[in-house]
C-alpha cells in the first residue's frame, strides 16, 4: 500500500515532474485537488513561499490557481492547490491547439491578472507556458506563485537585465511584462528563438533583433518587440499598457500634456547646451523644473547643466533626483563626471569604464578618464590612454596637450619631453604649459609649493575646438589694468614684474607669481585658480574653476576687474 501522507493522501496519479520537485492528482472529499511537492529543504525559503502564497491565496483572482493548504513531511513542503483539468498551456503549443485569437485573448486576460497581482506588490519572476494552467471550463489561470521565486527564472523567459543578475530586476515588475511577451511571441510564431542559448547569447540575440515573427501582422510585431526590448524603460511600463495595445491592435501612445510639455523644454534645453547658450539654457530648465518638478528628463537636463557649470553639489542633487524617479536612467558618464569633480576617483573611472564599455567612440569620456589617471598621479596610464587616441584622432589638440603633460609630469628629473615631437599638434595649451616648463626663473619647484602640477592645465574635452571669442575688460580699479577687448584664448593674470602675464597685478607677494588665468574660448570662458593666494569670482572664492557667464567681478588682491563677453548687450 501507497505511504499517506498528511493522513489522507497517497500519491498514486504523478502528473510531472522537475528542477522544483513533482506534481500529483488526488481525489479527496469528491474533489480533485493538485498537491506539488517542492524538493527545497531549505526553512527559510520555505517559509517565504508559504507567506507568499498565502499573500496571493487572500486576492481570491479568477485567473489564478487557488491555493488550500500545506503541509510539510519529512522535510519537504507540499502544496495543495487547484486542480486545473485543462492541462497547461505548454500542452496547448504540443499539441498545436493555439490560434492567433485565443492566443491573444490569453494574453490579455493574464496581463491583466498579472496588473493586479503587480498593484499589490507582487512579482511572478517565473511567467511561462508551463506555469500557466486551464480550468476545466477553459479559464486560463497563473500557477507557481511565491514557488517561481524560490530561483532566478527560466533562461529563455528572462530579460537582459534578470539574466546580468541586476539587482534593482529582483523588485521591477517589467521581468514579468518581458517573459509574457516572450510567451505571446511563442503562441503566435510557434517558437521561442532563447531556447538553448547562453546568458550571453540571449543579449547579443538582442542586438541583432532576428526574432522568428516577421510573418506575423504588423501590430502584432509591434507589440512583441514592445514587450519585450532589452531597455526596461523602453518596454510597456505596466501589465495595464500591455493589455490595452492587444485589444486596441496598436502600442498605445501615452498623451500627457505636462509630460509632452516637459519633455520640449528639456529637449530646447539640450540644444542650448550642445550650442553653450549657458545663460538661456539655465533660465529655461530652472522655469521647467519649477514647472515640473517630478519630470525625470528636466530633472536630468538640468543636472548636466549644473554638472557643466561646475556646480557640483547641485549636479548631485539633480541626478540623485532623477535616479529615484527611475533608477534604470543611462547616466554612467556623468555620473563618473560628478564623482571626478568631487574627487572620488575610483567610482568615477569604474563608472566611465562602464559607459565606454556600451559607448565606445565617446572621445569626451575618454578624457574624462584620462583626467581620473592624471589627477591620481597615474601619469604612465595617462600617457598609454592619449598616445592610443592620438593614434585614432591624431588631429585632436585635447589628448595633444594631455599627453605632453602626462608625459613632463612622469618624466620630472629627467630630460623634459621635446618639443619637436609635438610640433604638428601644438594649440595654446601645449605652447602654455611648454612655457611652464621652461621658464627661466619657475613659479614652482620640487621642494616647495605651489608645484609643478598646480600651474599646468589639463585640457577639457570642451575646448578642443579653440574657437574666437571677444572677452571685453569693461572697468577695473587699477590705473594700467584698462586693457579694453581681446581675443587670446588664455589670458594670463600674476603678480607685476613678470612680463610672462599679459596682465601685471600689483601688490607684491600677496599675488602669486602665475595666479590665475582665463581660458577665452567661444561661448564657453572659464576663470582657473592656479593654487594661488586667492581669487575672487562675483565676490566667491575659486576653488579650481568656474565658469564667466554674464558680466563677471574679478577679485585679486585689492584689485577689481570686470570682463564680459557681451559687451553690448549689458552696458
Amino acid at each position: 500500500m501507497a505511504e499517506l501522507y498528511d493522513n489522507k493522501y497517497r500519491f498514486e496519479k504523478e502528473l510531472g515532474k522537475g528542477g522544483f520537485g513533482r506534481v500529483f492528482r488526488e481525489e479527496v472529499s469528491d474533489r480533485l485537488v493538485a498537491i506539488k511537492q517542492l524538493n527545497n529543504t531549505d526553512k527559510e525559503q520555505q517559509e517565504k513561499i508559504i507567506y507568499e502564497i498565502q499573500v496571493v491565496a487572500k486576492f481570491n483572482h479568477p485567473n489564478i490557481v487557488t491555493y488550500h493548504h500545506h503541509f510539510s513531511q519529512d522535510g519537504l513542503l507540499y502544496l495543495v492547490m487547484e486542480y486545473c483539468s485543462g492541462g497547461s498551456l505548454q500542452e496547448k503549443l504540443d499539441t498545436k491547439q493555439v490560434d492567433a485569437v485565443n492566443a491573444l485573448l490569453w494574453i490579455q486576460s493574464l496581463a491583466e491578472a498579472f496588473e493586479f497581482v503587480h498593484q499589490k506588490g507582487i512579482i511572478h519572476h517565473d511567467i511561462k507556458p508551463l506555469n500557466i494552467l486551464f480550468a476545466e471550463n477553459g479559464t486560463i489561470k497563473i500557477s507557481d506563485f511565491g514557488v517561481a521565486n524560490t530561483g532566478a527564472g527560466t533562461r529563455a523567459f528572462m530579460s537582459p537585465e534578470a539574466l546580468n543578475w541586476e539587482s534593482d530586476s529582483v523588485k521591477d515588475a517589467r521581468v514579468d511584462i518581458y517573459a509574457l511577451g516572450v510567451t505571446l511571441m511563442m503562441l503566435l510564431s510557434g517558437a521561442n528563438p532563447f531556447y538553448f542559448l547562453s546568458r550571453e547569447e540571449i543579449i547579443a540575440l538582442h542586438d541583432k533583433g532576428d526574432f522568428p515573427i516577421k510573418k506575423l501582422p504588423n501590430w502584432q510585431q509591434e507589440i512583441i518587440l514592445k514587450a519585450i526590448n532589452k531597455v526596461p524603460e523602453l518596454r510597456f511600463q505596466s501589465m495595464n499598457d500591455f493589455a490595452e495595445g492587444i485589444k486596441a491592435k496598436q502600442v498605445p501612445l501615452v498623451l500627457n500634456k505636462d509630460i509632452i510639455k516637459a519633455g520640449e523644454f528639456a529637449e530646447k534645453a539640450e540644444k542650448l547646451l550642445s550650442t553653450k547658450k549657458w545663460l538661456r539654457a539655465g533660465a529655461l530648465l530652472e522655469f521647467a523644473a519649477g514647472q515640473y518638478p517630478n519630470n525625470v528628463n528636466v530633472i536630468r537636463v538640468l543636472g548636466k547643466y549644473y554638472l557643466m557649470q561646475q556646480h557640483i553639489s547641485k549636479a548631485k542633487r539633480c541626478y540623485e533626483k532623477a535616479l529615484q524617479l527611475n533608477s534604470r536612467l543611462d547616466v554612467q558618464k556623468d555620473l563618473g563626471w560628478l564623482n571626478l569633480a568631487a574627487k572620488k576617483y575610483p567610482t568615477a573611472i569604474s563608472l566611465l569604464s562602464d559607459h565606454l564599455h556600451r559607448n565606445p567612440s565617446d572621445y569626451e569620456a575618454y578624457n574624462l578618464l584620462l583626467q581620473c589617471f592624471y589627477e591620481t598621479n597615474r601619469y604612465e596610464a595617462g600617457m598609454d590612454l592619449a598616445r592610443t587616441l592620438l593614434d585614432i584622432n591624431p588631429e585632436n589638440s585635447c589628448f595633444a596637450n594631455n599627453y605632453y603633460i602626462c608625459c613632463c609630469l612622469h618624466n620630472i628629473g629627467e630630460t623634459v619631453f621635446p618639443n619637436t615631437v609635438l610640433k604638428a599638434k601644438s594649440n595654446e595649451f601645449v605652447d602654455y604649459n611648454f612655457s611652464i616648463i621652461l621658464e627661466s626663473e619657475p613659479t614652482h619647484g620640487k621642494d616647495k609649493k605651489p608645484t609643478l602640477k598646480s600651474k599646468l592645465l589639463f585640457m577639457d574635452y570642451r575646448f578642443h575646438k579653440l574657437a574666437v571669442n571677444t572677452l571685453h575688460f569693461v572697468q577695473s580699479n587699477i590705473e594700467d589694468g584698462k586693457i579694453g577687448a581681446t581675443t587670446k584664448r588664455i589670458i594670463k593674470f600674476g603678480r607685476k614684474g613678470y612680463d610672462v602675464n599679459d596682465i601685471e597685478v600689483p601688490g607684491g607677494t600677496s599675488i602669486s607669481r602665475r595666479h590665475c588665468l582665463i581660458i577665452n574660448c567661444k561661448d564657453d570662458v572659464w576663470l582657473y585658480d592656479l593654487d594661488s593666494t586667492g581669487t575672487y569670482v562675483n565676490n566667491e572664492l575659486v576653488k579650481d574653476k568656474v565658469p564667466l557667464l554674464g558680466l563677471n567681478t574679478i577679485k585679486i588682491g585689492k584689485a577689481e576687474y570686470q570682463v564680459t563677453t557681451d559687451k553690448d548687450k549689458l552696458l
